[in-house]
């Protein structure tokens, strides 16, 4: 029992002195990690270290991609350059481009090209004036008034219509505007109503006549010329009046178209009555 006992004294003595080196080992495994951190700094010094010696590796790797990217470059300018090349003959073909060389030569050659179509339209208006004489010569001008020393001259009125009158001794030509009578007024039957002053009297052909007209329509015109006509007769020989009288040459008729009214159609038409 004695010697179970002093075993056991024994273990109790050796667990304590495992546990007071437990705290030692701990001690001892506190001080390591301070001892790894000796070489931590150490390799913070040796990565610190190492970017250094790997930016230059960097730095080469983008000239790298630099060198390839200009290579690409080239190569893409040779292809383009070896494109055109290939399109230049189908440009060269149009010879488009020569025709304006050839015009900016000189100035004087440019100043010539530009004065050419001015001396183009100037011929061009002749030609257009000479269309125009050759529409007046087949429309027949105006034609050459006499201009006799002795006239007899009358006024006459009919509706609208104005006309003045000269007649001088001739062959019983009528000009009415610059035109033959015929011509003017387009009816041989309004000629012969332009007569009548003169058969009245007996001087049918003996007399020419020129007169201006203005308002009205032609057998308005005509009328104005045939009372214009009379007037004149009485103004060369007061003996004409009794003869001019008598056969009602001597007095303006007097109709008219009447005007028209407020609230009516015309002079006398009214609008149709609505009971509803």
């Amino acid at each position: 029992m004695a010697d179970e006992k002093k075993t056991t004294a024994a273990e109790d003595k050796a667990a304590e002195k495992a546990e007071e080196k437990k705290p030692a080992a701990k001690k001892a495994a506190a001080k390591k990690p301070a001892a790894k951190k000796a070489p931590a700094k150490k390799a913070d010094a040796a990565e610190e270290k190492k970017p250094a010696a790997k930016k230059p590796a960097a730095k080469k790797a983008p000239a790298k991609k630099a060198a390839t990217k200009k290579a690409d470059e080239a190569k893409a300018d040779a292809t383009e350059e070896k494109k055109p090349a290939a399109k230049k003959p189908a440009a060269k073909k149009p010879a488009v481009k020569k025709a304006p060389a050839k015009k900016a030569e000189t100035a004087d050659e440019a100043k010539a090209e530009e004065k050419k179509p001015v001396a183009k339209k100037s011929a061009a208006k002749p030609a257009a004036k000479a269309t125009t004489a050759k529409k007046v010569v087949t429309s027949k001008p105006k034609l050459d008034l006499p201009k006799p020393s002795v006239t007899y001259s009358g006024t006459g009125r009919r509706k609208n219509a104005v006309a003045r009158v000269r007649i001088f001794p001739g062959t019983g030509k009528i000009y009415a505007n610059g035109k033959e009578g015929l011509e003017y007024f387009g009816r041989q039957a309004l000629i012969n109503y332009i007569n009548a002053p003169f058969r009245a009297v007996d001087v049918l052909g003996q007399f020419d006549l020129i007169a201006l007209l203005h308002g009205g329509g032609i057998s308005g015109q005509a009328g104005a010329l045939r009372l214009g006509i009379a007037r004149a007769l009485l103004e060369a020989s007061e003996d004409h009046r009794a003869e001019l009288k008598k056969a009602g040459l001597l007095r303006r008729d007097p109709r008219m178209v009447e005007r028209k009214k407020y609230g009516l159609k015309k002079a006398r038409k009214r609008p149709q009555f609505s009971k509803r």
